[in-house]
């Protein structure tokens, strides 16, 4: 069995397409075909299931993946303890929420390219479901969440702190400073909430829907960015978290509120795969950002 048609066998699942794994790896479609061909002649089974144009994993596909996934994971490791290959290079596979990528990440990222400049970093940036989703297809390295504890049992958690989701309203507003607000109250204001597949508002939602009340909000904004800049013009309240409020808050163009009968606290979670070599350039990451620490990570985001 050749190491690269495991590989190939890989980025075919990551992508679910023929074509771009050919493009990722570098290959001609038709040598990809061709590989996956002589890997299944070689297994004697069929990796995915055709229907027509469209094709998924068959049962033993899904068999082979993590299999396939240790394999190079071992055989990269292999190569990097042979050789003495100790420092950090090749490619490091980032999925990061939009907080924590646009709040948290870049002062990590800007210290560890000064220390590692040979690294390529990727960084994919999407919901908390999907960048799970691209962890569990091996699609990124590691993950930078903020949620609830996840608990899966095939990752680690390389560190996680807490942070506090704070209500957010424009100086002017009647809200603003004030600490005996009533969950009930909020939701007679015009709420401005973030995507349908934001963790923490789904938190929300599902605690509302616990006390039996109902959220009326008729703007729904994708960016956080653009959440405080509607917020800072008095166009409703809304929720984030702490980190991605620092600054307008410091410039005085947020005020922030306290409800009597509700608070939100998540993690930010830095989670890995338990079958994933720790590559130099992973072990790296994980020591720069839990040497940092969340607190001054989130500070020098802020």
């Amino acid at each position: 069995m050749e190491l690269r048609h495991l590989t190939t066998f890989i980025h075919v699942c990551e992508f679910m397409s023929f074509s771009k794994a050919a493009e990722h790896l570098g290959y001609t479609q038709s040598s990809v075909t061709q590989q996956i061909q002589q890997l299944e002649a070689e297994l004697g089974v069929e990796l995915f299931e055709r229907t027509g144009k469209r094709f998924s994993l068959s049962t033993k596909g899904l068999e082979l993946l993590p299999y396939a996934n240790r394999l190079t994971s071992l055989a990269s490791e292999t190569k990097a303890v042979i050789s003495n290959a100790q420092k950090p290079s090749g490619v490091l596979r980032i999925g990061a929420i939009e907080s924590t990528c646009n709040y948290i990440l870049p002062p990590v990222l800007k210290q560890y390219l000064k220390l590692w400049p040979s690294v390529q970093i990727s960084v994919r940036n999407a919901t908390t479901l999907e960048i799970m989703e691209m962890l569990r297809k091996n699609q990124v390295d590691l993950i930078l969440t903020l949620d609830k504890k996840i608990a899966v049992p095939e990752w680690n958690t390389a560190w996680e702190q807490p942070t506090n989701i704070v209500f957010l309203c424009c100086p002017a507003h009647p809200f603003a400073g004030r600490t005996n607000i009533r969950l009930r109250d909020i939701l007679e204001e015009n709420l401005l909430l973030t995507e349908p597949g934001c963790n923490y508002r789904q938190v929300f939602e599902h605690d509302c829907a616990e006390r039996n009340l109902e959220i009326k909000s008729n703007l729904e904004i994708g960016s956080i960015s653009n959440i405080l800049d509607f917020t800072k013009h008095n166009f409703g309240i809304t929720f984030l978290p702490e980190a991605t409020a620092h600054a307008e808050l410091q410039k005085g163009n947020l005020s922030v509120f306290q409800m009597e009968d509700y608070s939100m606290q998540m993690l930010i979670q830095l989670i890995y795969r338990k079958d994933k070599w720790i590559s130099p350039a992973i072990r790296e990451l994980i020591k720069l950002s839990m040497c940092m620490g969340s607190d001054e990570c989130e500070s020098n985001a802020k």
